[in-house]
């Protein structure tokens, strides 16, 4: 059984939209498609037969696929039938015109695009094979004979099928792909994104620290690390939705508080990261005391006496090799800080860690 299986409204819009897509391309086509076929029948001298059913091919087949689409049980399967008659139709024409090379190069590249794009190289196979047994019933019906004139009658009629369809094939193929290419970024974004929080995961966090430490070689840059005090203790006495409470609502400070060029992100369990790009260690501690007063604000339904700290340790992106070792010392400094009663600011540079903020 599959982890995650789409909701059965989505696979249906999923399912109309081919449908609408597929309808729409197959009017277009047949209708360019009739007229050189009806010019090169004509000059053929076909009977009213063939005529007839280019015609029904043209006028009336589009709409009869797309019922047979919407009224069956697995409406995609049944388009592939449909696209399978379409490649069927095709070889008759083309047999029917006795190969008269525009047209029937025109029609045949058309139908090759359309199939590889519609199912890459399993339905292209399939639709080549529907192809030829049309071309192999209808070829004996021509008279087995080849037509190698393209009158000009039949050129300019076949223009507006090499230029039109294939204008409509690429905007209907370039709306498909932007489509996918948002749903792309969309999906590196969840990827990259902690869903509850609202904050970048370790991923993104580790490539911005990256490049930021690489950056910081010719400016100086700050890292917090920040812990959020007796979390568990919370989660002990409160229950579990309190402590994701404060999660939330200190994720929501670290959002609100911190700068444009600022990178707040989670670390991992009650431990959260913010970058500070381009500041000394001075103006660090300054944006720390602001996000301990906002911490400090926060309050549970459940206790009002309850009041919601902070422990932050600082370093500077001085004198380390990479950026793990950036991160180890502001992490060294926020365990110095819980070891010295918590709700305060320190760095491995301030061995006193004496920048308490008591509230």
């Amino acid at each position: 059984m599959p982890y995650y299986s789409p909701g059965e409204s989505l696979v249906r819009e999923r399912s109309e939209r081919f449908l609408r897509r597929m309808y729409l391309m197959r009017i277009l086509g047949t209708f360019l498609c009739f007229f050189p076929v009806f010019s090169v029948l004509l000059e053929r001298n076909a009977s009213w037969i063939p005529i007839s059913l280019l015609a029904l091919n043209a006028f009336v087949w589009p709409h009869i696929a797309m019922l047979i689409a919407q009224r069956s049980n697995h409406p995609n399967q049944a388009e592939f039938r449909n696209l399978a008659f379409d490649a069927i139709a095709g070889g008759a024409w083309v047999a029917l015109m006795g190969v008269c090379p525009l047209p029937s190069a025109i029609i045949t590249a058309i139908l090759i695009a359309d199939r590889f794009s519609a199912g890459g190289w399993q339905l292209l196979c399939r639709a080549a094979l529907f192809y030829c047994a049309g071309f192999i019933i209808c070829w004996p019906l021509s008279g087995m004979t080849f037509y190698s004139t393209v009158t000009n009658r039949t050129l300019w009629l076949t223009l507006p099928l090499s230029t039109i369809y294939i204008i409509a094939f690429s905007a209907a193929n370039y709306s498909i792909s932007r489509k996918l290419r948002d749903k792309q970024h969309e999906l590196e974004k969840a990827a990259l994104m902690d869903p509850f929080l609202g904050l970048p995961n370790r991923r993104l966090l580790d490539r911005r620290l990256m490049l930021e430490f690489e950056r910081a070689k010719h400016d100086l840059s700050c890292l917090m690390v920040l812990g959020v005090d007796d979390l568990k203790m919370v989660n002990d006495l409160f229950g579990r939705e309190a402590g994701d409470y404060v999660l939330r609502s200190v994720s929501a400070i670290l959002r609100q508080e911190t700068g444009q060029n600022d990178f707040p992100a989670i670390l991992g369990g009650d431990e959260f990261v913010v970058i500070l790009p381009g500041i000394s260690e001075e103006e660090a501690y300054a944006v720390g005391y602001r996000l301990l007063l906002k911490t400090s604000e926060i309050r549970l339904s459940q206790d009002s006496g309850f009041q919601c700290s902070l422990s932050i340790g600082v370093a500077t992106s001085r004198n380390y090799d990479d950026y793990n070792q950036w991160l180890e010392a502001a992490e060294r400094a926020l365990v110095n800080v819980k070891h010295n009663g918590k709700n305060s600011i320190g760095s491995v540079s301030r061995t006193d860690v004496s920048a308490q903020l008591h509230l």
